[in-house]
């Protein structure tokens, strides 16, 4: 994969913007901007009613042993490299999280995943957009390949050891969420884990 160009938009075909008027602490008129992939249907039961959606799962997976987890590197167009990521993805019209979990997890790395907790729906990237996504944390068998991946998809399925975290911490591109879910399993967070 690779990015040709970059055009600015004046509208967006699959995320919706949106403007928020607020009051601030000292009473003054302010306003925010944000996008989102549902309606202002769901944006105002969000604000005004304190409703909690989901927008799908990021897997985390490991083996029984608890020594390595499955990652992938991938092809991200919007940062225009790659980077190393918990498979995830967004849930079906009418699909459970759980169903999600299984059915992404399938098509990113060819494995079989089996959930045993799932997390509340969490925001992402709060500053910028309402979306939330559940972690859905298991084990998972099989073998991996890449052949259900899709053409928008790229991405390497990579066995994780806590060698192989230290390494990808210290020196390649990661989300910020997978890199603080690698320090916590694998203990490498020297301030936390003193």
């Amino acid at each position: 994969m690779k990015v040709k160009k970059i055009t600015e938009l004046d509208s967006l075909k699959y995320l919706k913007g949106y403007g928020i008027d607020y009051i601030t602490k000292e009473g003054n008129s302010a306003y925010w901007e944000l996008v989102s992939r549902a309606g202002i249907e769901r944006l105002e039961s969000e604000i005004f009613q304190g409703k909690v959606y989901t927008d799908g799962a990021m897997i985390v997976a490991s083996d029984k042993a608890r020594e390595h987890l499955v990652m992938i590197r991938e092809y991200r167009v919007s940062a225009g490299k790659y980077l190393y990521m918990f498979p995830a993805g967004l849930i079906d019209d009418g699909e459970q999280i759980e169903q999600a979990s299984i059915r992404e997890f399938k098509e990113e790395t060819g494995l079989t995943f089996s959930p045993v907790s799932i997390s509340t729906p969490r925001y992402v990237s709060v500053g910028i957009v309402n979306e939330r996504v559940n972690v859905a944390y298991g084990y998972y068998s099989g073998t991996a390949s890449t052949a259900y991946q899709t053409e928008h998809e790229e991405a390497e399925i990579i066995f994780v050891d806590r060698e192989k975290a230290n390494q990808i911490l210290e020196h390649e591109e990661i989300s910020i969420r997978s890199a603080l879910i690698l320090e916590h399993f694998f203990k490498l967070n020297v301030f936390i884990d003193g």
